[in-house]
């Protein structure tokens, strides 16, 4: 009955909370900035190299008098321009139009309709891509896609989603309403396959849009047909098949009627239209272009700024809306959407955010000992293995039987691509304990597996020790047989469920047990889902914040039980989340959060100073074992990127293992796993030529020199980060016909930096560095 009780009092408060928020008026946040006097129409802005550039869909006929609408279609570019200096950069294609820009892995990549030869204006039947590392020399421009029979092509927009590259097009094909919104991925963005069903706009007019992929969504901005004119409205998808609109009331950009003097139309032609918004993340704010006008033969170039993030400008818009409590977040994997940031978080549930300038700008030893480790593996294993991977329901204690557990081949597999760590699953959400706990009777002590004597963690320590591996162990916070935990909810509205007092003592004893009766741990993994201690928690009835005690103290007694150990997760971690579990960091990567901001680096705003990232990385679609998904393993391609993204980023990387219900990890997963190491083996332990300084010096150049001239395209730069990180940007230079040439260039590099380029042939290579600093310290540098 009490249960009962509070969770009816719990929905009361959040139905009450959402009547009161829906009766707020809806600002709209974005700030409109001005117009520019040109009649460009699809523009993209972009950040590449720290610069700010918009990529401008010229069409002639505007340059020439007494011309009209695809005149001198042909002369049409696809140009991008420097913002700062007002000047055209370069000029990626010609005879081309409908462009968009993607900025990827030091790169930028420009998608276009292709006019062809000898074909009317804008029946445009292919796609073309080019690319370039500096804004000056281009590949080749390629098809990438096709039009079916009768289709044509119209506005494009390209990003990089949950797990692939994600391609919407404007299409004319007739089984919809003009210039439907179709989607296309592709691992390559050469290769472009349709998703099923992922269609937006078949029963409405849509147009000029853009496509974003932030915090698990798809969003989509798109022209909405209105009696008396066009403006851009946003709607947003967790898989390109199910859409969520924001409410009609609430137009991302709306235009002007007021307004008249347009370029290149009479001068009491009024605006009508504000369409084509692109947007992009530059010095603190979002940066959007969009156009106004009438529809008719040109645009009237405009630009706006939101003071935040993408993420938070478009959360904006599904803020407190019925559609949005309707619908549960999906999410990646199966963490819970707790680690989504707020789009509005209000400073009293906020702790005081770090201002100190007394934060550590180098590792500790164990910070550093587990960075120089880098790759890692994961342990789900408990009942949710027994369920087909459901861990958020509490089933029978004994449930859990494993036939053939083998700890040991669970530490073979990890060793044999590379782990130098693994991290066990000791207790999960479901609260059910993987060694003989003294706190409940919810653990492997009632299960008949081994008559109830046996200890999962005893096992997978005992095997850890035998084969050289450092020991990690998982611990949930939130605990769903007790019935303490936090709704799963964004950073900053999160509230406690259960009594958290008489749970606490609980915990810091399984905690303690933990710590206590196995020796030496190197590794204590905090899951920040569900967590009712983390620095974030309200009171569900009073919505006053818990504050960070409760964390603070788990945190302490790590410290004093396991000085050695490194933390992840927390009130104060030692290791911060990358934000994928995809197996990806962001580029450049910083070990450094500065204060106030540590919310965008997933980590309490109370936290500053040194504290690196950890990507990790699902190995099937689900965290714990299931019934027949082995067909969802990932393939070789995506571990190695992973693996390049993560690790070659400067992060570490944690790849998940799935023992099944006998205890042991299938056959197809080792082998699996085994494969990747041997990529990894064949790919890195043998350079063509490497450099390792000795004189404890810095240094602002590196050279190799081989014995001969011969092809390379891969290489790996390790900065000495026991000294810090302080090497901000580098270049890297090849020999060729006496002159120095540049054949890769980045920001950070940290713990390590991997980097592929196009291959070329030498026998001279020189690493440039520079920083603020003048502690430029390098540890190796390796080309392949």
């Amino acid at each position: 009955m009490k249960t009962k009780f509070l969770l009816s009092c719990c929905i009361f408060l959040f139905s009450l909370g959402s009547v009161l928020h829906a009766q707020e008026a809806f600002e709209n946040p974005i700030v409109k900035q001005g117009r520019l006097g040109s009649p460009l129409v699809e523009t993209s802005p972009f950040v590449f190299k720290d610069k700010l550039y918009l990529l401008e869909n010229h069409q002639r006929f505007w340059d020439l008098p007494n011309t009209k609408p695809g005149d001198y279609f042909h002369e049409d570019e696809i140009r991008i321009r420097d913002v700062a200096s007002d000047k055209i950069a370069s000029v990626p294609l010609k005879n081309h139009g409908f462009g968009t820009v993607l900025t990827y892995n030091d790169r930028v990549y420009v998608f276009a309709g292709s006019y062809g030869e000898n074909k009317p204006w804008r029946k445009m039947t292919e796609i073309s891509m080019t690319s370039s590392a500096d804004l000056k020399t281009w590949t080749e421009p390629q098809t990438v896609l096709k039009a079916s029979k009768d289709e044509f092509f119209f506005n494009t927009a390209v990003c990089r989603g949950k797990d692939s590259f994600i391609l919407l097009y404007e299409t004319n094909d007739k089984s919809w309403k003009p210039f439907t919104l179709r989607y296309e991925k592709s691992d390559d963005l050469i290769n472009w396959e349709a998703i099923p069903d992922a269609i937006y706009g078949r029963d409405k007019y849509v147009g000029g849009p853009a496509l974003y992929y932030e915090d698990n969504w798809y969003y989509t901005l798109y022209l909405e047909d209105l009696e008396n004119g066009y403006e851009t409205r946003i709607t947003r998808s967790k898989d390109l098949v199910h859409w969520q609109d924001a409410p009609a009331d609430r137009p991302f950009v709306t235009f002007d009627p007021s307004h008249k003097n347009i370029p290149l139309r009479p001068s009491e032609v009024s605006e009508s239209n504000a369409s084509d918004v692109e947007l992009c993340y530059f010095n603190g704010q979002t940066i959007l272009y969009f156009t106004g006008s009438d529809q008719k033969i040109g645009g009237d170039l405009q630009w706006a700024t939101f003071d935040g993030t993408p993420s938070q400008l478009f959360q904006h818009f599904f803020k407190d809306t019925k559609a949005s409590t309707e619908v549960t977040p999906e999410h990646e994997g199966d963490w819970a959407p707790v680690l989504i940031a707020a789009d509005n978080q209000d400073d009293a549930i906020r702790p005081q955010s770090v201002t100190t300038k007394n934060i550590s700008d180098k590792p500790s030893a164990q910070q550093l000992a587990y960075q120089e480790r880098q790759l890692g593996a994961f342990i789900h294993f408990g009942p949710a293995t027994y369920t087909a991977s459901d861990f958020m329901t509490v089933p029978p204690v004994d449930i859990f039987n494993p036939t053939q557990l083998d700890a040991e081949q669970w530490v073979k597999t990890a060793k044999s691509f590379g782990a130098e760590h693994i991290v066990l699953t000791a207790k999960h959400h479901n609260g059910y304990c993987l060694w003989p706990t003294e706190t409940t009777d919810y653990s492997v002590k009632n299960s008949p597996w081994k008559d109830g004597n046996g200890d999962v963690v005893a096992e997978f320590v005992k095997a850890c020790r035998k084969y050289d591996m450092k020991i990690g162990l998982y611990i949930s916070g939130g605990d769903k047989n007790f019935g303490c935990t936090s709704t799963p909810d964004p950073q900053g509205e999160r509230k406690l469920v259960g009594d958290i007092n008489g749970y606490f003592p609980i915990f810091l004893e399984q905690l303690r047990e933990l710590l206590t009766n196995y020796g030496q741990v190197s590794y204590v993994w905090f899951d920040g889902a569900y967590d009712p201690f983390g620095w974030d928690v309200m009171v569900a009835e009073t919505l006053k914040p818990l504050g960070t005690a409760y964390g603070d103290a788990i945190r302490s007694m790590v410290r004093n039980l396991q000085p050695n150990a490194v933390v992840m997760g927390g009130t104060k971690p030692d290791i911060r989340w990358s934000g994928s579990e995809q197996g990806w960091a962001a580029y450049p990567l910083w070990n450094i959060v500065k204060p106030g901001e540590g919310l965008k680096h997933w980590i309490g705003p109370q936290n500053a100073g040194w504290v690196p990232a950890e990507a990790n990385l699902h190995t099937r679609s689900t965290w714990f074992w299931a019934p027949n998904s082995d067909n969802t393993l990932r393939d070789l391609d995506y571990l190695k990127t992973a693996y390049t993204e993560s690790v070659g980023r400067g992060a570490n990387l944690l790849i998940n293992m799935t023992p099944d219900t006998s205890g042991l990890i299938p056959k197809v997963e080792v082998e699996r796993l085994s494969d990747f190491g041997k990529i990894l083996k064949n790919t890195f332990d043998t350079p063509l030529g490497s450099v390792t300084p000795t004189t404890g010096k810095p240094m602002k150049e590196v050279s190799i020199t081989l014995s001969k001239k011969q092809k390379i395209s891969l290489l790996v730069i390790e900065e000495a980060i026991k000294y810090g990180q302080h090497i901000t940007n580098y270049t890297v230079e090849a020999l060729i016909k006496n002159k120095w040439v540049p054949i890769a260039e980045g920001q950070s590099i940290g713990r390590k930096r991997i980097q592929n380029f196009d291959p070329i042939k030498t026998n001279k290579i020189r690493l440039k560095i520079h920083g603020e600093s003048s502690q430029l310290y390098i540890k190796s540098f390796e080309v392949f």
